[in-house]
This record gives structure tokens, C-alpha cells and sequence, in this order.
């Protein structure tokens, strides 16, 4: 009677540990590459550059806050607040006859005085944050600071971006 108790518990144990296992955060890259950013483009010559913006869309899992993680190359930020890295919610008219409405839902400011150095900028994200309905789909939009003039903004590299929900 002994061991079946224990088998029973083992058994019990075991499935207790695999809900732990599913319920751990997965880390997955959305995009992965090397682009520059920024007004001049000709500092880093063998790169293509994007000028102001880029925008990733991605599915994210409603009910699970997460991590956004976003790795820069040579961020240098002397003023303003850092550049902008914001999740934004997408939400498309039945009949599809119009462009999809957005809806920022968190912004954050990437930061940094280095050089010749990835840099690993971690946020934590709740895809629910203001939104009175569910997103049909998401996109993490990454735009400079434009607080200094037009020819001193600062040039950098995206080199991935991450999602662990």
C-alpha cells in the first residue's frame, strides 16, 4: 500500500512540475539582423540603414505580461531621454476595407554611452495596459530621439529584438 501511495504522489509530483515547466516564461526573436539608425547613414557604410524608424509586428499572448528585449550596437545617447522602443497594439475593421487602427500601449527610452558594445535593454510589458478590447496583432516600433538637431542625432545599430512572455 506503501509504494502505491508513493508512486501516486511521484505521479502527482511530476505533473505538478510539468505545469511549472509550461507556465515558464519562453524567450523568441522577432527580428534579428543589423540595421542602422539614424541621419547618416554613410557611419556605417556596409549597413543598410532605416533612417528614423522600423516597425516588427508580432503575435504576443494576451494574457501573459513579458519581457521585451531589444540589442543595440553603439547607443550613445548625450541628451534628450534616449530613443523610443514601443509596443503598440493593432486592431483591424471586420471586412478588413480599412487599415488597421493602433494603439500605443507602453513606451520605452533606449539609453546608453557605448561603443563597439551590445547592449541588452530589457523591459517589462503588460500587452493588456489601457486597451478596452484584444488586439488582433502587435508591433514593436523603434524611433530616434529627435531632441537635438537634424545631422547630430545619434547613429546605432539594432541587432535583435526578443520576446519571453
Amino acid at each position: 500500500m506503501r509504494t502505491i501511495w508513493l508512486i501516486g504522489l511521484g505521479l502527482l509530483l511530476g505533473l505538478y512540475v510539468g505545469e511549472l515547466h509550461a507556465a515558464e516564461p519562453t524567450r523568441k526573436t522577432i527580428w534579428q539582423g543589423k540595421l542602422h539608425l539614424g541621419d547618416n547613414p554613410e557611419q556605417y557604410s556596409n549597413v543598410l540603414s532605416a533612417g528614423m524608424t522600423m516597425q516588427i509586428p508580432c503575435k504576443l499572448d494576451r494574457d501573459r505580461k513579458g519581457k521585451l528585449i531589444i540589442t543595440t550596437r553603439d547607443i550613445q545617447t548625450l541628451l534628450g531621454e534616449g530613443h523610443y522602443a514601443e509596443l503598440i497594439a493593432h486592431f483591424e475593421e471586420q471586412g478588413g476595407d480599412f487599415p488597421a487602427n493602433e494603439h500605443v500601449v507602453e513606451t520605452f527610452r533606449l539609453k546608453g554611452n557605448s561603443t563597439n558594445a551590445d547592449i541588452d535593454h530589457t523591459f517589462e510589458f503588460d500587452p493588456t495596459k489601457g486597451l478596452m478590447a484584444p488586439a488582433n496583432y502587435y508591433s514593436i516600433r523603434i524611433k530616434l530621439d529627435t531632441f537635438i538637431k537634424f545631422s547630430l542625432w545619434d547613429d546605432f545599430l539594432m541587432k535583435q529584438i526578443d520576446i519571453e512572455q
